[in-house]
């Protein structure tokens, strides 16, 4: 029996190689075309260089990561649109959760002595959490809104006609993509010209930049290319850098762990 389990994981691994080779070829093959590729088509093959079909087909991921943080902005302007920052950085493990429906939420667990619970989550809808053991919400939900908008949900959105995109200027090696939300909230990827993979992911408030996800250091991951490295700004300021240990693509994320409660 487990000669066969064996086998079958050796089968798996050696499939999700091949899948990943194709993504990237068939990434490389559209060069030619790119110039002609409207907003939807460019993010469409993004997501092929990611994945495809995996990636379309996500429901919940879970990224758990170690990394510096600035805890100031996070509470201060991290989900809302003010505060002064700190410039002292904290390491810690963290938990990332996200699903299809744009909510999320990170937990944060200390490396050295504990500080009490501490996570932000964006429930679909408003912001909050705990930190320290005690816990905040937020009146001006925009910066929480904009994180949990940059989950996966939101490419899968957009390739499917959900959401308004638009083509833009490329700049330096990257195509640019805007996604439209409405009149206020809107991202841009940008799309590395050789790769295809997404490097930077840009929100903007009122026109104005808010939250910014540097990607990369990109392997693969099941049977999907994804970031292990990630570099978070809000209003300018560096929030976060982490290295990504490891993605569950299967696991379901419970309901509850989407809302604003100190025992989930």
């Amino acid at each position: 029996m487990f000669r066969f389990y064996k086998n079958n994981k050796n089968i798996l691994t050696a499939v999700c190689g091949i899948l990943v080779i194709g993504i990237i070829s068939f990434a490389a093959r559209t060069a030619s075309a790119q110039q002609d590729f409207d907003g939807r088509e460019m993010l469409a093959v993004a997501r092929v260089a990611m994945g495809g079909e995996e990636y379309s087909g996500l429901q919940f991921l879970t990224a758990k990561s170690t990394g510096f943080v600035n805890v100031a902005p996070i509470v201060g302007a991290g989900l809302g649109t003010g505060g002064a920052a700190s410039t002292v950085e904290v390491k810690f493990g963290m938990t990332d959760y996200q699903d299809k429906n744009s909510r999320r939420r990170l937990d944060v667990v200390p490396t050295g002595p504990t500080i009490g619970q501490t996570f932000l989550v964006y429930t679909g809808s408003s912001g909050g959490g705990m930190y320290m053991g005690n816990e905040f919400r937020v009146s001006e939900a925009a910066a929480s809104r904009h994180w949990g908008l940059m989950g996966f949900g939101t490419l899968n959105k957009a390739i499917e006609g959900q959401l308004k995109t638009d083509r833009l200027k490329n700049q330096d090696n990257n195509y640019v993509v805007e996604v439209k939300f409405n009149s206020t909230d809107s991202l841009r990827y940008w799309i590395d010209r050789r790769t295809f993979l997404i490097s930077k992911v840009v929100s903007y408030y009122n026109g104005k930049v808010l939250v910014e996800e540097e990607r990369s250091d990109y392997r693969k991951a099941s049977c999907m290319m994804l970031p292990f490295r990630i570099v978070t700004k809000i209003n300018g300021q560096r929030v976060s850098d982490l290295t990504i240990d490891t993605y569950d693509l299967q696991t379901v994320v419970p309901e509850a762990r989407f809302t604003v409660s100190v025992g989930e």
